[in-house]
């Protein structure tokens, strides 16, 4: 992670954000690093360093399937790991994580079936929403079981809205709680 990104001069204040608040929402360029530099830094300092949370994940949420093996291919490798090991995935019909996987790459869709089968995802530190722009009802649906969980179940549940090119402060108004 030699190459400066323009994520990395966020850094400090998302993590200062993180600490203090439950919604965030980021907004930063394509190519800023918002996908594949910021869920290792959380994997690697904010997770870790974190009391109580060693044990539980973080989701990270991607609009189409073959971005999430994409991403997941990349952060593994970032890590000279392979895929299912730290980083891992689910996909409808296909599954790479094991018991040492800590950051799980997964569908909108996965996301629903995981909380309808652990609804307060008690496993589950933060969970992040990649390209929240692209609206559908999965990621919609995603997002307000996530909400729900949050604000009725899990008020240390933490949740992370990303995207280049959303309305931040239209969100900002609608989520009062959020910070940017």
């Amino acid at each position: 992670m030699s190459n400066p990104l323009p994520i990395d001069a966020v850094k400090p204040a998302l993590f200062s954000a993180l600490q203090s608040h439950h919604t965030l929402v980021l907004s930063a360029p394509p190519g800023a690093g918002k996908s594949t530099r910021l869920p290792l830094w959380l994997l690697s300092e904010w997770l870790l360093a974190e009391e109580g949370l060693v044990n539980q994940k973080i989701y990270l949420l991607q609009p189409r399937r073959l971005a999430v093996k994409n991403i997941a291919h990349y952060l593994a490798k970032q890590l000279n790991q392979s895929v299912g090991e730290t980083v891992g995935y689910r996909l409808r019909n296909e599954t790479k994580i094991s018991s040492a996987t800590k950051l799980e790459v997964i569908t909108e869709g996965i996301l629903t079936q995981i909380i309808q089968q652990d609804p307060e995802l008690a496993n589950c530190a933060l969970v992040i929403l990649d390209e929240f722009h692209e609206r559908s009802v999965q990621g919609d649906l995603a997002f307000a079981l996530t909400r729900d969980v949050q604000q009725s179940l899990r008020d240390d549940l933490k949740i992370l809205l990303m995207s280049a090119t959303i309305n931040s402060d239209q969100l900002l108004t609608q989520l009062p709680d959020a910070v940017s």
